[in-house]
């Protein structure tokens, strides 16, 4: 890959992000997420980028031809409500269209989740760590949001969510399978906590890698939803349907909500293309059974690796995985790009990388690559340090009192080190001036730049040094 056509050097772009906007970016490698540098053309060479659960195959050949067909068509508007892919997809989950809402990708209809749900005085609860999308959301719109951390399996743990629960909250968020941890939780047990859960909550399930669990006869929460729970069920085309790109999810939830939804939702929120992609995939069987073939057979590759090196992982029901390189993650997954695979780190797990299934040529890449940094690792006593700056995560995170935020800087050079809140107003500057080459650690203890305690929520970290600029998120939860 070509290291330079992959570093984020887009200060001018980037130092204009505040508030939500700075979602789109936290907790990416640098590199991995800068597609173009300005006035450049998006890049098309992808090998090794192991950090976005994409699909490593692409769309169906069909799929393909059938944007194509579409594309003559760009000058006209689209169907106004997604109605023929609507109609479809009633017919796919045996539920009336009525309950079902199309937009531009699963975080799209999370948004409308959060609009809908979220306001001043409430609370949310969710799983940590998880996908955040909607705890962001919820913070954006003005509820707070209660964490329940994961069992010792790395499982969702329902009772300790349903400890979180009380008569302000108003929704539950679960990511099943999980991510980052790509478990799942066991269908019965969901189905008893939906019952359980006060009549004024609403349980929202995100179901994106739903398609990659290997637990037999699995049942989709959809399930729910037929049997009338007050469940929105979040899906994507993105990941096993190789569409990501064409932004494309849907909603599927009981009558009440969907009705709420729908006065959100604006005209053409999917694209001719777009439309026209999603239907031709659902009728792309063998392409859907390559892809999660392909990923078995990665994570069965990689596992088989790992039990020979040693390493613990956790069993993936997904289409990712996590393994503890038993050194510190940052520096493992620094080292890794340095070599053209891109990873991810963080949630709290300092030990562990979440690497997503990609073709065998990346994933026998990846396993040579991985090796040689461990070994290099056991006669030094660390990681190799890449020769970029480098913003660690957070920890812990989230915290209640305070946090240690560690930065990489290759050779001396002034750096500073700023903390934001979600609506991307300054709270606090650690550090502004020169920094020594090597490792540095600054703790924040939750309090603004004139010493008094700031709230709980999301806060952004931002990394300013030369032309790089890195941001990361982190919870305060007093």
């Amino acid at each position: 890959m070509d290291n330079d056509s992959n570093d984020l050097s887009r200060r001018n772009f980037i130092n204009t992000i505040t508030g939500a906007a700075a979602l789109s970016l936290i907790g990416f490698d640098r590199k991995a997420i800068a597609d173009t540098f300005p006035g450049q053309d998006i890049i098309t060479d992808y090998v090794g980028r192991l950090c976005f659960n994409e699909n490593p195959l692409g769309p169906a050949s069909s799929v393909i031809e059938a944007m194509e067909a579409e594309a003559s068509m760009a000058h006209r508007y689209s169907d106004w409500f997604s109605d023929s892919l609507v109609a479809r997809l009633s017919a796919y989950h045996d539920v009336s269209s009525g309950r079902i809402l199309c937009g531009s990708g699963a975080t799209q209809l999370l948004r409308f989740c959060a609009m809908i749900l979220c306001g001043p005085g409430s609370n949310v609860v969710v799983p940590s760590p998880s996908y955040g999308q909607f705890a962001a959301d919820a913070e954006l719109y003005g509820s707070s949001v209660r964490y329940a951390n994961l069992g010792s399996d790395h499982k969702v743990d329902l009772d300790a969510m349903m400890g979180r629960v009380d008569n302000n909250t108003t929704a539950v968020c679960i990511t099943n399978p999980n991510n980052p941890t790509a478990t799942v939780i066991d269908p019965g047990d969901l189905s008893a906590f939906v019952d359980d859960l006060p009549s004024h909550v609403v349980t929202i399930i995100d179901e994106a890698y739903y398609d990659y669990i290997s637990t037999p006869d699995y049942p989709s929460a959809v399930e729910l939803v037929r049997s009338g729970k007050k469940v929105v069920v979040i899906k994507t085309f993105s990941k096993v349907y190789g569409l990501a790109g064409a932004r494309i999810g849907y909603a599927v939830g009981y009558n009440e909500i969907m009705n709420t939804m729908m006065g959100y939702r604006m005209i053409c929120m999917v694209s001719r293309s777009s439309l026209e992609a999603a239907k031709e995939a659902l009728r792309s069987i063998q392409h859907r059974s390559d892809t999660i073939a392909l990923a078995n057979q990665a994570k069965s590759y990689c596992f088989g690796e790992f039990d020979r090196m040693n390493l613990s992982y956790i069993h993936s029901e997904a289409s990712f995985f996590m393994v503890n390189v038993g050194s510190y993650a940052e520096g493992v997954r620094g080292a890794l790009a340095t070599r053209g695979f891109y990873v991810r780190t963080g949630w709290g797990m300092t030990h562990h990388i979440r690497v997503s299934t990609g073709t065998m040529e990346e994933m026998t890449g990846f396993i040579i690559a991985l090796e040689d940094i461990l070994n290099m690792t056991s006669v030094d006593g660390e990681p190799p340090r890449p020769g970029t700056v480098e913003l660690y995560q957070a920890y812990p995170n989230p915290f209640n009192s305070s946090t240690r935020i560690k930065v990489y800087m290759p050779e001396t050079a002034h750096a500073r080190l700023d903390i934001f809140d979600i609506r991307g107003r300054l709270v606090n500057r650690l550090i502004d001036g020169a920094l020594e080459g090597g490792e540095h650690s600054f703790v924040w203890n939750g309090v603004n730049i004139g010493g008094r305690d700031v709230s709980s929520g999301s806060y952004f970290y931002r990394l300013t040094s030369g032309d790089n600029v890195i941001i990361k998120r982190m919870a305060l939860v007093r």
